[in-house]
């Protein structure tokens, strides 16, 4: 079935007795969380946490088994990037919910994907790096890792245990005391925050 959708090109959007999602924006106001405290934060950047180099492959590496010991049926959402929900089903199993959205990104290759099922991240594809970034925080929930990093230098910092939200949150505020820096950071190994000062600084 083919769909116009607003200021966007065409898209072949692959259906399996789906209802159609709500527009969704950008992420919601960040809570403070215990984790991130002032050592967290660079202002200006003083000192490294870690010598750990960005891994640009992480997302793809976190997602590779996504579907890994998910058992049973749940709730599949799909996203457009960086736009809208265009997908929402439930009692869908882990590995249907995965083909669909692998079915529809591949169907429209031109466009950046992001998946969810029971609030997990099962796929994502970003055509232009970072497309997705808005869209994930607001669409998973849990606590995680968090690894933030100055492109080209140094791994800044390490938390364990954070929400999506909280991470992005502190992600954005070391970015925007640093103006000079590339900021790259992540939750559960995907992508959530991207900001270059020098184009691909960040890796792809």
């Amino acid at each position: 079935m083919r769909t116009s959708l607003p200021s966007m090109s065409r898209l072949f959007l692959v259906q399996l007795s789906l209802f159609w999602g709500v527009a969704c924006g950008g992420p919601s106001p960040f809570p403070e969380e215990d984790g991130l405290g002032d050592s967290a934060l660079v202002e200006p950047i003083q000192e490294t946490l870690s010598s750990e180099e960005p891994s640009q492959d992480d997302s793809e590496q976190h997602l590779v088994d996504s579907c890994s010991g998910a058992t049973g049926k749940g709730l599949y959402r799909g996203y457009v990037c960086p736009s809208h929900q265009f997908i929402t089903t439930s009692g869908i199993t882990c590995a249907q919910a995965r083909s669909n959205c692998i079915t529809n990104a591949n169907a429209n290759p031109g466009t950046s994907f992001f998946c969810t099922w029971n609030d997990r991240i099962i796929y994502r594809k970003d055509v232009t790096a970072g497309s997705c970034n808005s869209l994930v925080c607001p669409a998973v929930t849990g606590k995680g890792r968090y690894q933030g990093f100055i492109c080209g230098s140094h791994n800044f910092i390490t938390t364990e245990q954070i929400s999506c939200q909280s991470a992005q949150s502190n992600c954005i505020l070391n970015s925007n005391a640093n103006p000079s820096s590339s900021f790259y950071c992540t939750w559960k190994g995907t992508e959530i925050f991207r900001r270059e000062t020098v184009p691909g600084i960040c890796g792809p």
